[in-house]
């Protein structure tokens, strides 16, 4: 695979024109025959050569004929065409060339992060954690939305048939035994036998209406969505739709998939969040805020895997006769922390991930909140407020934000100074992370999160993770794996 980057900077319109060179039939199927080829998105950048083919370029491209390409009159794409337009993709230019402010750099890595660490997730966790949080963790009281039918209601089969579904079509996808087949699928290319694991979609007809109903789009819906007068400067770093609809219909049997990895993060909590909820409307905003307080049940789950710690669930308090309130939602008590925790179903907005001039406002906004959470627990257990009896006054105390999404770079000393200081050191740690640091089994996780208090502040989990042991598999995330339908690729 060989591309050619031409001198920097390349304007987003040049880039556009050399797209449309190209038929879309010819250059979106060389795309996706190209990226069903390639190594998982985070594996990329280990071998020579590759890291032009990054997910976020190869939709760029796609999205870009697919909605503005015409068949007529224009040349099919070869391997060296796709590589000169990858090449342009990465000299594209961008708002740093024109900022002069000391940020310039923090905007530039936070457009950066937005655009590409979305991708390069871990699929095995993504995937599991779907089906463990929305399937296999208790309901919690009063939820509105969820509930015994909610899975056929929103997704139309239950959420393992769905998370099976999206793993079947990438491993059809990435691979067939058919190269020219290769970034395809075709649910009527598989026999009755092929479905047999999943619960309710038993045949093509279930499996094509799942598929048409969430995951697929064509070139009609792609032009529609395409801006009429993007920001030359910030289109690549907006929404691109083939990640939410990532199978395309109207180009040969079955369905092209230009991206095979956004099939799987469609599958992803993620994905699931925005599928369920529905374009904000009430009934959307109602799932959200189900999915939010079953989030917080799913990290209690993985809190109870630490075997030298005790966990206390929200404590009310009185503030006065009248007013009254609440801790943050975890306390963590180890022999030698007090660790209490605030879960956000929060993830970086689409303002945030295009490095505004305003990011630290947005930043103070959320997570920022709950560092305020945290610091109010904290002054009541060093007060010695009765309603936290039951919590050590006389040990260090640490806090932690546990999100849904990564905040990527969030806990750098340049994020991490736009947060007011609250007293004590606070890590925020995406799910992701807090799966892996509940599995640690040659220092207790306590200890690492003692360790150097004046550092912890601008210090992820992930950063302290280096050099030590782990359980080979999250036992939470174990068990709904094997719960997810995978016809003919069970690990």
């Amino acid at each position: 695979m060989r591309f050619t980057v031409p001198p920097y900077p390349v304007s987003d319109g040049r880039y556009i024109k050399r797209i449309l060179r190209h038929s879309p039939s010819s250059l979106v199927e060389l795309i996706a025959f190209t990226g069903a080829q390639l190594p998982l998105p985070r594996d990329l950048g280990r071998q020579e050569g590759l890291g032009v083919y990054g997910p976020w370029a190869l939709a760029d491209a796609a999205w870009i004929s697919l909605g503005l390409g015409q068949e007529i009159n224009r040349a099919p794409a070869q391997k060296r065409d796709l590589g000169l337009i990858l090449g342009y993709h990465l000299a594209l230019d961008d708002p740093v060339s024109q900022e002069t402010k000391e940020e310039k750099l923090t905007r530039f890595l936070l457009r950066v992060a937005g655009q590409q660490f979305v991708w390069q997730v871990d699929e095995y966790s993504e995937l599991s954690r779907s089906v463990a949080l929305l399937r296999q963790t208790t309901l919690p009281e009063k939820l509105e939305v969820v509930g015994p039918a909610w899975e056929q209601e929103v997704l139309g089969c239950p959420v393992t048939d769905y998370v099976g579904l999206a793993r079947f079509a990438w491993g059809a996808a990435t691979g067939h035994r058919i190269p020219q087949l290769m970034g395809r699928f075709a649910p009527t290319a598989f026999a009755p036998a092929d479905f047999s694991e999943f619960a309710t979609l038993r045949s093509t007809d279930d499996v094509s209406t799942v598929l048409e109903r969430h995951f697929v789009t064509d070139a009609q819906k792609l032009r529609a969505s395409f801006p009429a007068s993007p920001d030359p400067l910030l289109r690549r770093y907006t929404h691109n739709p083939l990640r939410a609809t990532p199978l395309v219909s109207g180009y040969g049997d079955g369905y092209l998939i230009p991206v095979a990895a956004a099939v799987l993060a469609k599958a992803g909590l993620l994905g699931l969040y925005y599928t369920g909820g529905e374009n904000n409307s009430p009934r959307g905003k109602a799932f959200t805020r189900d999915l939010g307080r079953l989030f917080e049940q799913y990290v209690a789950r993985q809190l109870s895997l630490l075997t030298d710690a005790t966990v206390h669930p929200e404590i009310p308090y009185k503030i006065s006769k009248k007013e009254t309130g609440k801790s943050v939602d975890w306390i963590v008590v180890f022999p030698n922390l007090v660790l209490l925790i605030e879960v956000k179903s929060y993830r970086p907005t689409a303002a945030l991930r295009l490095g505004p001039e305003n990011f630290a406002d947005i930043l103070a906004a959320r997570p920022g909140d709950a560092f305020e959470q945290i610091r109010k627990t904290e002054r009541l257990i060093a007060d010695n407020h009765p309603a936290f009896a039951e919590i050590p006054h006389d040990l260090p105390r640490r806090g932690m934000v546990v999100t849904m999404e990564p905040f990527h770079l969030i806990n750098t000393v340049e994020l991490r100074a736009k947060i007011p200081d609250i007293g004590i050191p606070v890590t925020v740690t995406s799910i992701h992370e807090l799966e892996q640091a509940v599995t640690i089994t040659d220092v207790s996780l306590a200890d690492l999160l003692l360790t150097d208090a004046q550092q912890q502040s601008a210090l992820s989990l992930q950063q302290l993770f280096t050099g030590h042991e782990f359980l080979e598999h999250n036992p939470v995330l174990e068990q709904a794996w094997e719960a997810i339908p995978l016809p003919g690729n069970r690990r």
